[in-house]
């Protein structure tokens, strides 16, 4: 019997960071993994969404390249390549994975992971067999499985899931997203901008749950404008199949019943926690359907065990899911620190993007008295410049003591400029502070300058009325 100090069960970005940090600081680590390195993330997520995304905004920068007086020929979309780009973008990166794990010294062991009593790890190994490894502690990092909406397997049958929709085999002329969160929004944009009629329909009444609520407000007539029709409110009944082969969703509004009529349906509603076959009941973890409960050191109700990412519960976020690896990693080989959610970004890699790091507005309010201060990049000159003014930057702050509580972003780069906000919540930064601080000139940044400095009433491009 092998014996490890760690047992990291789940080889996703949570897993894999993990096992990486333990090795970092002298562990002897084991990394179980049932499919493929990095998770959903690398395989089916994050990664070949981004790279479906890239192409869909070269795509639509080479139709509009005119107005920018670059002359182009016809612009076709070549999906054969698109599909292609996508699939060495994962191949690089699961290789780099590996890599990174064998370099370090971590064992990995493809198979299927079963806790036994007395720190006892049971793998049945693909490939046939067993091996049972003994550990001084274990990390649950099984990930998720999609969220599906309460309609029986024939209806589901005629819908397509986030795994379909990353490798069509043509562009449908018309397609209806269930999901209005990171997932269904993002791959409204993607194949909206490959030329798919897009609608997009969501239970609650706004979008995008992990962002301030107002800038999923002010999204969705951007996206409308887009052609991208937006609908929530609405609980679906039933999806069947009309003569002709369209699927039609049956629905219930506020308003009466309704149909939606599109080639395809996606279902990107989000995800819930995978335990991974996990008998948490029996041994003793607490948890509910929700996920693992943890603290803030990702312990778990069970000595010796921590869980981390997408199985806890908590923002289904791969950016979340590797910062408390390290955090448990670090807390199960001597190295104590706490793991602090509010200051991991949400990135939305929407058409604009969106991002959102600490509290919302709503949420910030509820604790006590804020200033809050927007700026529009339609004053920002490199916006301007580059054609990209939709959108905006918010910043949420104390009343008294001026420190930064949120930074929200709705427009270009939004997903790179947040870290400037993130940074500013981990250090506590006040907004006087963050206000002596100079930004390069013509720059997006500059937007979130002139929010600082509106959180005193000195934005310097911005008109005061009256």
């Amino acid at each position: 019997m092998r014996v490890y100090d760690v047992v990291v069960i789940g080889g996703g970005p949570g897993g894999y960071v993990a096992a990486v940090r333990g090795a970092q600081r002298g562990g002897k680590i084991a990394l179980v993994e049932a499919d493929r390195l990095g998770g959903c993330c690398l395989n089916r997520g994050c990664i070949p969404t981004k790279a479906l995304v890239k192409s869909a905004e070269l795509f639509v920068a080479a139709k509009e390249a005119a107005g920018f007086g670059v002359t182009t020929g016809p612009v076709e979309l070549n999906l054969s390549a698109v599909l292609a780009h996508k699939e060495q973008a994962i191949r690089q990166l699961t290789g780099g994975v590996a890599t990174l794990l064998k370099g370090n010294g971590v064992t990995v062991y493809p198979g299927r992971a079963r806790i036994r009593p007395g720190m006892k790890v049971e793998v049945q190994l693909n490939e046939g067999g067993s091996e049972t490894l003994s550990t001084r502690a274990i990390i649950i990092a099984t990930g998720s499985r999609p969220q599906l909406p309460p309609v029986s397997e024939r209806a589901l049958g005629l819908t397509i899931s986030s795994d379909d929709a990353l490798s069509p085999h043509k562009i449908p002329e018309s397609m209806l997203v269930i999901g209005g969160g990171v997932l269904g929004i993002e791959f409204a944009c993607i194949y909206r901008a490959f030329g798919t009629k897009i609608q997009a329909i969501k239970r609650t009444p706004g979008i995008l749950p992990p962002v301030d609520e107002e800038l999923g407000r002010r999204l969705i007539p951007i996206l409308r404008r887009k052609g991208i029709a937006v609908t929530t409110g609405v609980f679906i009944k039933d999806i069947v199949e009309d003569g002709g082969g369209t699927r039609v969703v049956k629905a219930e509004t506020a308003e009466g019943p309704v149909e939606f009529r599109a080639e395809q349906v996606l279902v990107a509603m989000g995800r819930v926690p995978d335990f991974g076959g996990l008998d948490l009941a029996g041994l003793g973890i607490a948890h509910s359907a929700r996920g693992i409960e943890v603290n803030e050191q990702m312990r778990t109700s069970v000595p010796g065990i921590s869980a981390i990412g997408d199985v806890t519960g908590r923002y289904f976020l791969a950016s979340v899911a590797m910062a408390q690896g390290l955090v448990a990693m670090d807390n199960l080989l001597g190295h104590p620190r706490v793991m602090n959610d509010r200051v991991v970004p949400a990135a939305v890699f929407s058409m604009p993007e969106v991002a959102s790091v600490g509290l919302s507005e709503r949420e910030a309010k509820e604790q006590g008295e804020v200033k809050v201060s927007r700026f529009a990049f339609a004053a920002n000159g490199r916006a301007v410049a580059s054609g990209e003014t939709e959108g905006m930057v918010k910043l949420v702050a104390d009343a008294a003591t001026g420190r930064l509580l949120g930074c929200h972003i709705l427009g270009p780069q939004a997903t790179d400029l947040i870290h400037q906000g993130a940074i500013a919540l981990q250090l506590e930064a006040r907004a006087e502070e963050l206000a002596e601080t100079g930004f390069a000139h013509p720059t997006f940044s500059e937007a979130v300058m002139e929010a600082i400095h509106g959180l005193s009433g000195e934005a310097i491009h911005v008109v005061k009325r009256g």
